[in-house]
Order: structure tokens, then C-alpha cells, then sequence
């Protein structure tokens, strides 16, 4: 059974526009994607393959109360829902557009698996300085491809340690780069090297645990850091 909540710190409003210009027949007819933002699995065995290659690597358990830091719209922990369920969700998100496409998310999923996702999600808005996560409540959280693009990285890990449980995991995915210079193909943003991303996280308060593979030709690694006995 599928449970939902919205924690909004700030009133939002809604956007409403128009079309200025002429739309091709094609483009009317054209069947629409069942939401905007991403990954869009076609068959369930598509959802099925991306949790054996890779999300089986974050380690989500049953029962578990995880957070995901710039979830966007929730697929990827949609996605994991599917095979792990009882998950206890806090998406997190500062861009509202993408994370209020949550329910199609849902729905799409759901309509792949044909039966209902058995987890718990609740909708977390969150803004460039503050996550609006509670303190001392998850046992792990996921920072899926998103380090990369956050400028003030040690106050946000320094309040990622205050969100953990004491024996809680951090698990940060992120393309890697091998050498300086390279950035990400999409956004542009800079690639992370491996040294400089252990250093920051040893100097604000993690230690690693163990790092994944995930995929060798993309430099794809998972890295599971706990928070370290002397911060």
C-alpha cells in the first residue's frame, strides 16, 4: 500500500501560459510521455534490469526510513520501490516542478508492475541552504547523481550528518571524473575527482565504506560513507 505526504515549508503558486504559436498535427496526436523529467521505462522489465545493474548497489532495505536528497521527480526511488518494499520515503527536492510530477511517477510504475508499490513517500521541498529533513531519523540517505551540481557542499554534508541515525549510511552516486577538467555531458556541471570527494567528506565528518563499480566505461561509482567516530 502506497502512502504520501507533502512537507512545504513556504507557500508556492502555480504557473499558468499559453501557446503563442502554431503546434503540428503530429505533435498533437503524438501519444505524451506519462511525465517530463527523465527516465521513462517502457516495460517493467526495463525497471527490472536498472534495479539489478545498479540500484541494487544503494543497499535499501525493508523497514528502512531513507531520505534522497535531489530526488527530482522519484523515479529512481520509485524504481527501487518495486523490489524493496516497506521503505519509509523523504524525496527531497528544491525544484517543484519535477517533484510534484511524483503521483504520474507513481501511477506509470505502478501501471508497469500492474499492482499497487508498497512503500510510504513524502514530498519534501527543500531550498539551496536547508534540506527541511528532520534530524536524527534515517538510516541512510541517497544522494543519487547530484553532488556534483551542489556549490556549497560542506554545510549541506555537515547537516547530512545531523540527519542520520548514529549508525545510519550516506550512499552518493556520481559519474567520476579521471582526470581535471572534465565535466558531465548534460548539465556541464565539473566532474568530481575521487581524491578531492573523500577528502571533503573525511573533513566533514564521514569515513568510506565501501565503493562500487557500477559501471566502468562511464566511471558509474557508488560510495557508502558512515559518520566517522572523531568529527
Amino acid at each position: 500500500m502506497t502512502g504520501k505526504s507533502i512537507i512545504v515549508p513556504v507557500a508556492l503558486c502555480m504557473l499558468s501560459g499559453f501557446f503563442g504559436s502554431c503546434v503540428p498535427i503530429k505533435a498533437i496526436f503524438k501519444k505524451p510521455k506519462p511525465y517530463a523529467y527523465g527516465w521513462v521505462p517502457k516495460k517493467y522489465e526495463e525497471v527490472s534490469k536498472h534495479y539489478s545493474d545498479y540500484a541494487h548497489w544503494y543497499n535499501c532495505k525493508s523497514g528502512e526510513t531513507i531520505a534522497s536528497i535531489g530526488a527530482g521527480n522519484g523515479k529512481f526511488e520509485v524504481a527501487i520501490s518495486c523490489f524493496m518494499p516497506g521503505i519509509n520515503w523523504y524525496l527531497q527536492e528544491i525544484d517543484t516542478l519535477r517533484l510534484y510530477q511524483f503521483d504520474d511517477v507513481l501511477a506509470h510504475f505502478e501501471k508497469l508492475k500492474q499492482s499497487p508499490i508498497d512503500a510510504t513517500f513524502h514530498l519534501v521541498v527543500g531550498t539551496e541552504s536547508e534540506t527541511n529533513l528532520p534530524q536524527s531519523t534515517f538510516d541512510r540517505i541517497l544522494m543519487i547523481n547530484v553532488v556534483h551540481e551542489i556549490n556549497e557542499r560542506d554545510s549541506l554534508m555537515k547537516e547530512i550528518g545531523k540527519l542520520l541515525n548514529p549508525d545510519g549510511k550516506l550512499v552518493v552516486m556520481e559519474r567520476m571524473g579521471d582526470k581535471p577538467g572534465q565535466v558531465h555531458g548534460d548539465c556541464k556541471f565539473p566532474k568530481l575527482l575521487e581524491t578531492d570527494l573523500l577528502q571533503e567528506m573525511n573533513i566533514c565528518g564521514f569515513q568510506l565504506a565501501n565503493r562500487q563499480i557500477g559501471e566502468e566505461m562511464s566511471h558509474l561509482v557508488f560510495y557508502t560513507f558512515t559518520l566517522s567516530s572523531v568529527k
